[in-house]
């Protein structure tokens, strides 16, 4: 079982780190195309990419360390997968709503935001429940 969660983890931990290479890889070409190398300056197209980059780079560390806690945990393989998929599609919604304005709600925002808390809830609480039972 452990050799099998820690090849999911590895899914997820791959997914998110190419999805935060994406991220990046917009905030600069915002950069060169806006030619501001520091800050965002008025380029509401870099302010965005800058937003959704930050943002993902805040959340997603904490919740890949709580799927490696659930896989040294022995963790069940679909509380593995359920934290994993709602961090990847969270993540991707939340990007997604940013891109399109940073200064205001849109449903694939929230509900990314949503998906992303519920992942690192998720974590937490299974990496309580298989750490004291």
């Amino acid at each position: 079982m452990l050799s099998y969660s820690l090849e999911i983890v590895g899914v997820y931990v791959g997914l998110n780190l190419l999805i935060n290479l994406y991220l990046a890889y917009r905030v600069s070409a915002a950069r060169l195309r806006s030619n501001v190398m520091t800050g965002t300056g008025e380029d509401t197209g870099l302010y965005n990419a800058n937003r959704a980059h930050i943002t993902n780079a805040e959340y997603t560390p904490i919740v890949l360390v709580g799927l490696v806690g659930l896989h040294l945990l022995s963790g069940s393989i679909y509380v593995i997968h359920a934290v994993g998929l709602f961090l990847t599609v969270g993540r991707i919604l939340h990007a997604l709503g940013l891109t399109t304005a940073a200064d205001k709600s849109s449903p694939p925002r929230l509900v990314g935001t949503v998906l992303t808390w519920a992942a690192q809830l998720v974590a937490g609480l299974g990496c309580l429940y298989y750490a004291l039972t």
